[in-house]
């Protein structure tokens, strides 16, 4: 989630990019996507930074977060639930031969100015600190906790009484301890079951969207970074990222315009984007809605 200094340096961004330490990768349907390694790692991090000339910054921020309107224009996604504690459980292909990969996350929506949105999302569990090193933290409302990785076998010796936060399924094969903001206990969340999706603990999706000077389109800061795990091939992840980025830009373009034909220039929120930014502020993130 975006702190607002960080909000602020992504606007400033917007306007004189930071990529001294970074390398441009490719530039595509009006953004420029540049990398970097992570330290100690073989892993990349992406930021976009772009423009949509025919996209309002609230149809982006709509459009992103409706996961029952992405089934129909993304051609990769395999399936969604929501599930307790705003966690939702998503899961997605990849290139062949390579199996699908899941991911268990939360979605944060914040408009700190008329207009302009964040919306963050992070796995929960593990995330990877900037020196390169993992960290098993999990973020919540006001505070940050250690997070419990335990096999099935020990999830038994809770207590009947413990309070359980539990994903539909059969038994589990690990589980993450979450305290809860109102009695500061430790919950459990049961994962489910391994089948042939490829579980990703380590994720995170930051985009800013900024209204243009003519409220027709928008300027757009997109940070991402996912460990997909599995030893993948350099030259099969660098043409999966060339092809990925540029298409999904492509597409969710694409969809916004489909969904603003459709209402006619009338916009009209989708459910899950409402719930989203109704969902009170988060007190240590340090942006108001």
């Amino acid at each position: 989630m975006l702190t607002d200094q960080r909000f602020q340096e992504c606007l400033a961004e917007l306007q004189v990019p930071k990529v001294a330490d970074w390398e441009l990768f490719l530039e595509s349907h009006g953004f420029k996507i540049y990398r970097k390694t992570l330290p100690n790692t073989a892993l990349y991090e992406y930021k976009a930074l772009g423009y949509y000339p025919d996209v309002p910054s609230h149809l982006l921020a709509d459009v992103f977060t409706d996961l029952e309107y992405r089934k129909t224009w993304d051609k990769n996604m395999v399936g969604y639930n929501v599930l307790e504690n705003d966690v939702t459980h998503y899961t997605t292909k990849f290139p062949w031969p390579l199996s699908p990969r899941e991911y268990f996350y939360q979605l944060t929506v914040h408009e700190p100015k008329k207009g302009h949105f964040c919306v963050s999302s992070q796995t929960v569990g593990k995330i990877r600190a900037a020196d390169g090193t993992l960290q098993n933290f999990y973020n919540t409302n006001n505070y940050k906790s250690m997070v419990t990785l335990a096999p099935s076998s020990m999830t038994s010796s809770f207590s009947s009484s413990s309070p359980h936060l539990s994903i539909p399924g059969a038994a589990s094969a690990s589980a993450i301890s979450l305290p809860t903001s109102s009695d500061q206990q430790h919950r459990v969340f049961q994962l489910p079951p391994g089948n042939k999706s490829v579980r990703v603990e380590e994720y995170r999706q930051d985009v800013v969207m900024v209204p243009s000077e003519d409220q027709k389109g928008c300027h757009v800061w997109f940070g991402y970074f996912d460990d997909p795990k599995g030893h993948i091939p350099s030259s099969i992840v660098n043409w999966a990222t060339k092809h990925g980025i540029p298409g999904f830009l492509k597409a969710i373009q694409d969809a916004c315009l489909r969904r603003a034909a459709a209402q006619n220039g009338s916009f009209v929120p989708s459910s899950s984007f409402t719930a989203l930014r109704n969902r009170p502020s988060t007190p240590d993130s340090g942006i108001e809605a």
